[in-house]
């Protein structure tokens, strides 16, 4: 009887030694697995390079760039000529007995026909391009400006008169011999003042 139990003790010290193995071994396993979990290289995907594109930004203007523009008077070079007589001195006579309103004869034949043929040029056609004989065989334009301070004091006067002291040069368009029409040129357009037969406004020795 002693012997069996002898024997059965033996057995379950035997077996509770070997699971003391089992769990020892498992311990010493899971020790090793974590001591290369910590020692182990983690390895990081590396980060791709981002396709930036450069972004463009509109360079600020040079302030002191030159830009051209046409002045007034290369503007008005290429116009054709345009008039009216809005502003047109008709009233009275000139000290030497001259009208200074014009008759509908000379409005029809030769204020009218005059300007509206001057329509088909430009205006650097008529100052530059139409031309008058002179002294000595040369030629002088034809149509020009006029300082206001060379006309005879009584048309001085007058201009001031009917309010265009503003202007301090007139133009004046020569047509047949002594006649005249004179006015204000503003860019491309004329503004018939005066229709002079006599050319007593301009003394013919100076023109």
């Amino acid at each position: 009887m002693k012997d069996k139990l002898s024997s059965r003790a033996e057995k379950r010290k035997q077996k509770q030694e070997g699971k003391a193995k089992k769990r020892k071994a498992k311990s010493v396993k899971f020790s090793s697995s974590m001591e290369n979990l910590v020692t182990k290289t983690v390895k990081i995907a590396p980060i791709p390079e981002l396709d930036l594109k450069v972004v463009k930004v509109q360079e600020q203007p040079i302030r002191n760039k030159f830009v051209y523009l046409p002045n007034e008077e290369a503007f008005s070079m290429a116009c054709h000529l345009t008039w009216c007589t809005t502003i047109s001195d008709s009233e009275g006579e000139w000290s030497w007995r001259e009208q200074r309103s014009w008759t509908e004869e000379e409005w029809q034949t030769q204020i009218l026909p005059n300007l509206s043929s001057l329509e088909k040029s430009t205006w650097s056609e008529i100052l530059f391009v139409q031309k008058t004989p002179a002294k000595g065989g040369k030629s002088v334009p034809k149509h020009h400006g006029q300082e206001l301070t060379t006309l005879v004091l009584e048309a001085q006067n007058r201009w001031i008169e009917i309010g265009l002291e503003e202007y301090d040069t007139a133009f004046r368009f020569r047509f047949a011999n002594t006649v005249r029409a004179w006015g204000v040129k503003l860019q491309g357009h004329f503004y018939l003042v005066w229709w002079e037969r006599h050319h007593k406004i301009y003394p013919v020795s100076h023109d």
